[in-house]
């Protein structure tokens, strides 16, 4: 996908002022603008703008019950992405409208329970829609967990929209969050990648293990297309476990993936990056190899993308999209970070979600409407400013997209 890189400037000239050659303008000519009106029903970026301006629209918050179906207009093509919650576009010379538009999700609950893997039990979340059109693991990123992926509100989209297209979802974890141990000494607590073993490596021995359990329940239709989704290392995971067990697909965010797994798999690969990640795993190079490895499989005839998502403005109800805040809350947490100068003119962040965390952390006080909050309503303000100054995070801003390709990577 090309992405649109650079906004075109306007150059005014301004000719020199000779009596004997100025020339008036017509009476009653209209005068010109360079700046039109963008109206959201539905939800946000409504404004003035000037023609070449890039400007974002996001939908209004989705309840439980909703899925985004889209967004509807005379000049759908000026979108980049028009079946997506948050998009964005050039500012054209002339007003546009937008409305987004919504549908019913389709009902669900996640079951839990804890199942034998290949060494000890696992905590498994699932769900298992009426004659699923495949299943699709979940994976956590470093120091993640199963219970800690669904309670994450982004992810939460995704499985909502996953169900809603009529996809299996099974969510487990790194045999070393289960245990709590760093069982190859990396440093870290996650899925182990290497070796690609799936007998030695109990993390890919787990996922086979436990899709057994399913099947032999006769909850799962056995053959059933398998893809993967992962987050940071868990994206890494991904795939690799796709290339493993050929997988119909798999998607990495916020991974770039290794070479070798580029230069061999037989899976198609989508990879989701962040244009600003601050990973020290992944930032700049890390979105570079990402973009190397989906050419690098592409050049092989196997179908790969690369998406990469923008920094976008704040807007003042950014803070409510899970409804844990109220409207006014939101509202009035913007203003505060408006007020000390957190936020240019267009309310983009100037900082980072670590700063601010910083900054409010030796002066909480000086906060009194981020203070307010409880801890996990705070903890999501931070969030929210991660996603929007496009910093290492899941993020549901691609979930169409995602769902498009699991369903035909070729297209």
């Amino acid at each position: 996908m090309k992405m649109l890189l650079t906004i075109l400037g306007v150059l005014y000239l301004s000719a020199a002022c000779f009596s004997c050659s100025k020339q008036s303008a017509p009476a009653g000519a209209p005068a010109k603008t360079d700046s039109f009106t963008v109206t959201i029903t539905n939800g946000y970026g409504s404004g003035r703008y000037k023609t070449g301006d890039t400007v974002h629209v996001f939908s209004q918050a989705l309840t439980q019950d909703q899925v985004f179906a889209g967004w509807s207009s005379d000049y759908p093509a000026l979108l980049a992405a028009p079946d997506e919650w948050h998009t964005w576009f050039i500012m054209p010379g002339k007003d546009v409208h937008f409305t987004g538009t919504t549908e019913p999700a389709a009902a669900f609950t996640l079951q839990w329970e804890q199942l034998r893997g290949r060494d000890r039990m696992k905590p498994v979340y699932y769900y298992f829609p009426a004659q699923p059109k495949g299943i699709v693991y979940l994976l956590h990123g470093t120091s993640g967990s199963a219970k800690a992926l669904v309670a994450g509100f982004e992810w939460q989209e995704l499985i909502k929209d996953l169900v809603h297209d009529h996809f299996a979802v099974i969510i487990t974890e790194a045999e070393e969050a289960t245990t709590e141990t760093d069982l190859n000494g990396d440093g870290s607590i996650r899925w182990n990648v290497l070796p690609w073993d799936t007998v030695t490596n109990v993390d890919y021995a787990n996922i086979r293990v436990l899709t057994q359990t399913f099947c032999q329940r006769q909850l799962l239709p056995s053959g059933l297309p398998q893809y993967a989704v992962g987050m940071s290392n868990g994206g890494n995971f991904a795939t690799a476990l796709s290339t493993i067990y050929r997988f119909q697909a798999g998607v990495s965010y916020c991974a770039p993936s290794g070479d070798q797994i580029a230069q061999i798999t037989g899976t198609p690969l989508q990879f989701c990056m962040a244009r600003f990640d601050q990973n020290p795993n992944v930032g700049p190079a890390g979105n570079a190899a990402a973009l190397s490895n989906a050419q690098t499989i592409a050049g092989r005839g196997l179908c790969s993308r690369y998406l990469v998502k923008e920094r976008s403005p704040l807007y003042s109800e950014r803070f409510a999209r899970s409804g844990q805040l109220s409207l006014p809350a939101s509202a009035a947490v913007f203003n505060e970070l408006k007020q000390k100068g957190y936020l240019n003119t267009k309310n983009y962040f100037l900082s980072t979600s670590d700063a601010l965390l910083s900054d409010y952390q030796a002066n909480p006080a000086a906060f009194p409407q981020l203070n307010n909050l409880s801890i996990d309503q705070r903890m999501f303000v931070f969030q929210q400013i991660s996603l929007a100054v496009s910093d290492h995070h899941m993020y549901s801003d691609y979930n169409k997209t995602t769902l498009k390709f699991l369903n035909t990577p070729c297209k």
